[in-house]
């Protein structure tokens, strides 16, 4: 039955990314529609995730100290609300004040969910555990450019108004599940009390989780960038009128590598996970952006597989780093660590203001040199190893 919270758990996460997904479509018909400049639709995503990532280590760390289930279906509606109102705004600075609404809707479903979906996972099987969380997100983060060019086929952004009926009807839902969530709660944190209390020797990893923090920052400002410039990019460099079906398969494709991803580092070890989605990054990132060719489907799969791999991976990389804050590491690497990848996202935005897109995009070709960099420096943390400082009786 814990499998069946887990999965309703992941259909939440699923509705509240679907904006994620919605906003790069959507940010072509702003820009037209406010006149935006590629600076202002930097600041456009900036608004959405920074919300995130300001607010949501905030509800992790009052997820640590506090139970706080009633957050998911009130942040489950906020989000889906917030996008719905960018077609009733009629100046730039309520356009960000919807999108900022939206983007704290994301940032109170993340922790809670998060620290729920660790509670209701073996810690042999933490990472396949949370990728069933993620993955949920990684299809939203899909599904979203296909809602989005669904719903604004009707009326364009007098239509878009329609977005809020999923995170409607996912927000009764939870209401539904809300005392099960509860009771879960209590048990299992607990039980986790009582483990982590077994070792006074457990220390915060300060500098391996500066490392993963930068990891993440790096994997988002790729991923983002993808995502944000791939509708101008292809149309005016690559010939494609209608990119958006590479945005969706770039975002589908993540959900099979989170899939896959969080196995790996059952198996294999997080640390091995991460240089594996770099380096495979780093070799087909050049060619999808560059190559006119029936493959360009194919390696848009690849490098969303690859690159979005270890979204799970990094959330269970956190909690194994700090295990008497489980709340607080799912909101630094879901919420901080995303968010301050949307920084990236305008700084790019200013490049191509200033230097054209093609330069931007071959800057996005190399990042994952970086990644790769972080990855190796990371210290190679197992199941095994965690019980053992947690328990060293094992």
């Amino acid at each position: 039955m814990s499998n069946m919270y887990l999965i309703f758990l992941s259909i939440g996460h699923l509705v509240v990314d679907l904006g994620q997904g919605i906003l790069p479509i959507l940010t072509p018909v702003l820009a037209k529609s406010f006149q935006l400049s590629y600076f202002q639709v930097g600041i456009v995503a900036l608004a959405f995730t920074f919300s995130s990532a300001i607010i949501q280590p905030i509800f992790g760390v009052l997820s640590d100290r506090y139970s706080m289930p009633w957050l998911m279906p009130v942040s489950l509606f906020l989000s889906g609300f917030g996008l719905a109102l960018t077609g009733m705004v009629h100046s730039y600075g309520l356009l960000l004040l919807a999108v900022l609404i939206s983007g704290i809707g994301v940032a109170g479903y993340h922790p809670e969910g998060s620290k729920l979906a660790h509670f209701l996972s073996e810690e042999s099987k933490a990472g396949a555990s949370m990728a069933i969380f993620s993955v949920g997100g990684n299809l939203g983060f899909g599904l979203g450019p296909m809602l989005a060019v669904f719903v604004l086929s009707f009326a364009g952004l007098k239509s878009i108004q329609g977005v809020m009926i999923p995170g409607a009807l996912a927000a009764l839902l939870f209401m539904f599940l809300l005392p099960r969530y509860k009771s879960i709660l209590v048990e299992r944190a607990q039980n986790h009390k009582k483990t982590i209390q077994l070792t006074a020797k457990s220390k915060v990893k300060v500098g391996s989780l500066t490392i993963l923090l930068l990891y993440v920052t790096i994997r988002s400002w790729i991923q983002s960038g993808l995502v944000y410039f791939i509708p101008f990019y292809f149309p005016s460099f690559r010939g494609i009128a209608e990119p958006e079906y590479l945005v969706s398969t770039f975002l589908i494709a993540g959900a099979v590598g989170t899939i896959l991803g969080g196995p790996f580092a059952d198996r294999f070890g997080g640390k091995n996970g991460l240089l594996v989605s770099m380096i495979v990054s780093l070799i087909t990132i050049y060619p999808f952006l560059h190559l006119n060719s029936t493959w360009i489907s194919v390696l848009a799969f690849i490098v969303g597989a690859a690159l979005i791999s270890t979204f799970s991976t990094t959330v269970v990389f956190g909690q194994r780093l700090l295990p008497h804050n489980i709340g607080l590491a799912s909101g630094m690497l879901l919420g901080f660590g995303v968010g301050m990848g949307s920084i990236g996202v305008t700084l790019l935005g200013v490049i191509a203001d200033h230097f054209g897109l093609p330069l931007t995009i071959n800057i996005i070709s190399v990042l994952p040199i970086l990644g790769i960099v972080l990855a190796v420096t990371l210290p190679d943390i197992r199941a095994r190893e965690s019980s053992l400082e947690q328990n060293p009786a094992i």
